[in-house]
């Protein structure tokens, strides 16, 4: 079965075009088959970012445009993701409470512009990577 994302945020200007791709995972899952996975997806769709966030992580890719391989594809950072945790039940047509509070972080960065994080080098990296994919665009859940 080909790999499908679990969310995709598309661009305000033109909703062809994809800006961020993610994963949401349990605590058990394999992260780098992951990886692997989200790598190929973002190269396939010339997706400039991408983030696999777990209960324990967040880990943020950036598609440098340097070549069709996944080494044209940078781990910018792993990161706790404890501040991007709510407690929430999972939402209509969500599988699990991690995509839930995936979907509730980037719906709330597209909209406010504002990373409420206390880790001072995970702030900077939604700063630089993730907030200007999701500034103004549209927050989807994709399931086949």
């Amino acid at each position: 079965m080909p790999f499908t994302p679990d969310v995709i945020v598309t661009t305000d200007y033109s909703p062809g075009t994809i800006a961020l791709v993610a994963e949401a995972k349990g605590a058990m899952a394999n992260l780098d088959e992951a990886a692997g996975q989200l790598k190929e997806y973002m190269l396939l769709m010339g997706c400039p970012v991408g983030i696999i966030f777990t209960p324990q992580v967040l880990r943020i890719y950036k598609y440098r445009f340097l070549g069709r391989t996944q080494d044209s594809i940078e781990l910018i950072g792993e990161f706790p993701s404890s501040d991007l945790l709510e407690t929430r039940k999972p939402e209509a047509g969500l599988d699990s409470a991690v995509e839930s509070n995936l979907v509730g972080w980037l719906d709330e960065l597209a909209h406010t512009g504002e990373a409420a994080v206390s880790d001072q080098r995970l702030k900077s990296a939604i700063s630089e990577y993730i907030l200007p994919a999701v500034s103004g665009g549209r927050v989807s859940v994709v399931h086949p």
